[in-house]
């Protein structure tokens, strides 16, 4: 009968702790299905890379947090945009992206970013000349539903369709993150 040393039973330990932490998968892909303000479907790829920390336990069980997130959108011309995260919070969480338009031929994401323990802030990115630049929101502006999985993520198949989404956005989240708007910051 062979020995099992304590080396390796700390490497199964390892190898088994790092499966069950997405921190360990590096990151996350999939395809969406967007259903823009025209009625018009595209699909657009997502990814979100992850990294160690995120807040307590008891609402952070995986011990991680995403890092960064960037979305390829296609254009008319055939050619992907990709949009990824810039700012961070106090917490050092990445903005969240929530909706995605097209505007004439140009790109527009909207994302919602913590800037405080009780206040967030809605944020417009639209590509021009090559670029994402960030344009100033009003104060307040029409409400927009979000067009974006923000939702549960796990099990998260290759392909989200606008049907899954809906289910998986659908839950007990808070309306900031169901809508973009009526006013760019969000306190309470």
């Amino acid at each position: 009968m062979r020995m099992i040393s304590r080396w390796n039973i700390t490497v199964v330990l390892v190898i088994s702790t790092c499966a069950v932490l997405s921190g360990c998968m590096g990151d996350m892909q999939w395809s969406e299905d967007v259903v823009l303000a025209d009625g018009k479907i595209i699909t657009v790829s997502r990814r979100v890379l992850y990294e160690r920390g995120g807040g307590e336990w008891a609402s952070n069980r995986s011990g991680t947090k995403p890092r960064s997130q960037t979305i390829g959108i296609p254009l008319a011309t055939n050619k992907v945009i990709e949009w990824t995260t810039t700012k961070i919070s106090p917490s050092t969480w990445p903005e969240i992206p929530l909706l995605i338009e097209i505007d004439g031929d140009r790109p527009v994401v909207y994302t919602l970013l913590a800037v405080s323990l009780a206040c967030e802030r809605y944020s417009k990115y639209v590509f021009h000349n090559g670029r994402w630049v960030e344009e100033a929101l009003p104060n307040s502006f029409p409400i927009r539903p979000t067009n974006l999985l923000f939702g549960n993520r796990e099990n998260l198949p290759s392909h989200v369709s606008v049907e899954e989404k809906k289910r998986r956005n659908g839950g007990v989240y808070r309306r900031t993150l169901k809508q973009v708007g009526p006013s760019k910051l969000v306190c309470g």
